[in-house]
């Protein structure tokens, strides 16, 4: 199944980044999210939620890519911020806009803790663009999470999951690029990442 190959190009994915040639770690990082993005569009009667995650995946996987270059750090934040907005779009479009105190509480944790961390070492351009992405993603986050709260289901809480994890990933990918190297970050932030879009995509192939 694609869930399966998921997992097994993840792993192989997460093997290669230290051992093998940037061109060999591209692939099959970008193959894992392609694979995603299957599995989001797998279901034949899919819906309009469905098909703006899809995009939203595409995103993802072009900053993917961006982000292997040196230099390509702004470029691919820029990617993941479309797939955010288009996230927010798809959930606000289907589910409306109704904030669950808990989820906002989480998110504000979340995003307050990694600024804390990543402000004194940034500046000019990138504080703008980090406090920008922590803004759109912090209402992903707490969007995602609050459809899982104010009316609980098993998909739902798969898409609450899904924008709980993606922000959780960029406030590891945050913390140790700017801030203090964290053991073991590649395996934190991929595992994370790949969770939170593997997550919104069974939850938006099943709505």
């Amino acid at each position: 199944s694609l869930l399966i190959a998921i997992l097994v190009m993840s792993i192989t994915s997460m093997v290669l980044e230290n051992a093998a040639p940037t061109w060999a770690y591209g692939i099959s990082k970008g193959m894992t999210t392609l694979l995603v993005l299957l599995l989001a569009s797998s279901n034949k009667q899919i819906s309009r939620l469905g098909a703006r995650v899809v995009t939203a995946l595409f995103f993802c996987l072009l900053g993917d890519l961006a982000l292997l270059w040196e230099g390509g750090f702004l470029c691919g934040l820029g990617f993941f911020l479309i797939a955010h907005l288009l996230f927010i779009r798809a959930f606000r479009a289907r589910f409306g806009i109704k904030f669950h105190w808990i989820a906002l509480l989480i998110t504000a944790s979340l995003a307050i803790s990694t600024l804390y961390f990543i402000w004194p070492n940034v500046s000019g351009v990138l504080q703008g663009a980090i406090i920008g992405y922590i803004a759109v993603i912090g209402i992903m986050s707490s969007l995602s999470m609050s459809i899982a709260l104010n009316k609980r289901s098993k998909i739902r809480m798969q898409l609450g999951l899904g924008g709980l994890l993606f922000m959780i990933s960029d406030a590891f990918l945050g913390i140790n690029a700017f801030a203090i190297p964290i053991p073991f970050a590649s395996i934190l932030i991929l595992t994370t990442y790949w969770g939170a879009i593997t997550s919104l995509a069974i939850a938006a192939r099943e709505f």
